[in-house]
């Protein structure tokens, strides 16, 4: 299925192309409207669609000036341009911008569905190139390309006086200058070990690097990619970071076999400072390797967490994947602590006794850290025969570790959790308050918890398991299943109350979420009622 996100400033003519397809019936998901082109833009960061069809000539932003955005933030997303003027200069522009296809309105049904199946057969035929010519990139390596590599690789480990790396940075014909940079690292993971999907991901990687003039990649080793983002002030530059983090994730996870984990060092003013920013970089990631979670994390996000001393690289992996470990994880830990006591009886006393005693150590070490009593946690001590005892037998140790991550969880969750579920919370609170304004955006909820939106849009997600606009969709449905049950309020009425100015899209997302349109929900819930 491709993801198709719709924009244009007339309700006729988002109404007419939503209810004119059946979307249900081919191979495209409607995935989301806005009325103009700023507001646009904050759900597509969330959103992440295939495809967009947008109206040339909107207030705000428009249509013209969204794609130019969108090219250079979110590069995969194809483009249509819908315009009421046939004026070449506007075709013009859209083809150097880069768009798909332009459509002059009224669009027909078949018309639109032909421009729809055109951009589909190029997303194959693009990844079909793709694929077809990783082998060839490798192969063109030149000598110029290795020392660039190289260069960049001494740029990032601060090799070298800041003056030479500007000399040599006109010597590669690389722009370097920037009153601030950053560091970000992506670790590609392949549970196959197939060389071949990794070297995919980094085709996917360059193409998405190649439209952006503020980043600069380089392949630091077979497994990872790094970034230095360039940027005019320390908030642009997380933006990028974070728009860049997520679409290399998104596409990369969706097109191979490859996980990506990413970690963002800190902004800095100095090209001298990019050293710094790399070492961060390189912290995140370690700590996400430790921690054994495919996400993207900034240095930032790994303090504000409440993390201690054990997070500095080197340090215990087992205190590392117990701070940040989750209910999910718990069969996991057990599983892989589990399978270090090898497949026979013999031995496992003095294995299980080490293993277990690391365990206590670390536990012990985080709720103390946390400022509660490992009492809670080992009420009767921790004595050594009881852990020999215990590590004598497959069984009681599984059992024990067991019992260890899930109190810990609890525990730890009791003295106060993580930053971000903090942040999470709050935003779900401030949305459960505002759903009904129809102005809420990804923006204004980032701006109500002090982050960046594309920073937010990513813990959120992480955090939370769900998008911001899945969680506000979700909240505003809910609701309007409540007013239909308890109320005899319209279903037009309805989509007002929850923030909907559009009682058709209201309708379109109701049965879209439901299975049922507002009508045959009512109904339905009258007659078993009654």
């Amino acid at each position: 299925m491709y993801s198709v996100f719709l924009v244009d400033d007339e309700i006729v003519v988002r109404e007419g192309i939503r209810n004119s397809i059946k979307w249900e019936n081919t191979d495209y998901t409607l995935v989301g409207e806005a009325p103009d082109g700023e507001m646009a833009l904050a759900l597509l960061k969330d959103i992440k669609p295939d495809i967009l069809i947008t109206d040339i000539r909107m207030p705000f932003l428009d249509g013209l000036a969204l794609s130019r955005i969108v090219r250079k933030t979110q590069p995969w997303i194809k483009i249509i341009i819908l315009s009421g003027h046939d004026e070449f200069a506007y075709a013009q522009e859209a083809i150097s911008i880069g768009v798909e296809e332009y459509l002059l309105k009224p669009v027909s049904a078949a018309d639109m569905m032909k421009s729809l199946d055109k951009i589909a057969s190029r997303i194959e035929e693009e990844k079909t190139i793709r694929t077809a010519t990783e082998k060839l990139q490798r192969k063109m390596l030149t000598s110029n390309d290795i020392l660039k590599e190289k260069w960049l690789s001494e740029l990032v480990s601060g090799g070298n006086t800041s003056s030479v790396f500007f000399e040599q940075a006109r010597e590669f014909d690389i722009d370097i200058v920037a009153h601030f940079y950053s560091v970000a690292i992506a670790d590609l993971c392949c549970e196959s070990s197939d060389i071949r999907e990794i070297d995919r991901a980094k085709s996917i990687i360059d193409s998405i690097v190649s439209v952006s003039e503020d980043v600069i990649s380089f392949s630091s080793s077979v497994d990872t990619v790094t970034f230095i983002i360039k940027g005019a002030d320390s908030e642009s530059v997380e933006e990028t970071a974070y728009s860049l983090a997520q679409g290399i994730k998104f596409e990369s996870e969706r097109n191979t076999a490859v996980l990506v984990s990413v970690g963002i060092g800190k902004s800095v003013n100095r090209i001298g400072s990019i050293a710094q920013s790399w070492s961060e970089a390189k912290s995140a990631v370690k700590y996400l390797v430790a921690s054994g979670r495919n996400i993207i994390v900034g240095i930032n996000d790994i303090y504000s967490s409440g993390t201690v001393s054990y997070l500095d690289p080197g340090s215990d992996p087992i205190a590392i994947r117990l701070q940040f470990a989750t209910e999910d994880d718990i069969d996991c830990i057990v599983e892989q602590y589990s399978s270090l006591l090898g497949a026979t009886e013999k031995g496992h006393g003095h294995i299980g006794y080490y293993l277990l005693y690391d365990i206590i150590v670390a536990a012990r070490k985080l709720i103390e850290e946390l400022g509660g009593s490992s009492s809670v946690l080992f009420p009767e001590g921790v004595h050594q025969e009881r852990i020999s005892s215990i590590g004598e037998s497959p069984q009681s140790f599984r059992e024990e570790v067991r019992r260890i991550v899930s109190e810990l969880i609890k525990l730890r969750n009791s003295l106060g959790g993580s930053y971000h579920d903090t942040m999470v919370q709050r935003a779900k609170r401030y949305i459960q308050e505002y759903f009904a304004d129809p102005d809420i955006s990804l923006n204004t909820v980032a701006a109500e918890v002090n982050y960046s939106p594309n920073h937010f849009s990513t813990i959120f997600s992480q955090e939370s398991g769900e998008t911001f606009i899945e969680y506000l969709t979700w909240t505003r449905i809910t609701r309007a299943k409540k007013l239909l049950s308890s109320t005899k309020l319209k279903s037009s009425e309805i989509a007002y109350e929850v923030g909907y100015n559009d009682p058709h899209y209201f309708s379109f997302l109701f049965k879209k979420h439901s299975g049922q349109s507002p009508r045959e929900y009512r109904s339905e819930k009258n007659t078993s009622e009654s």
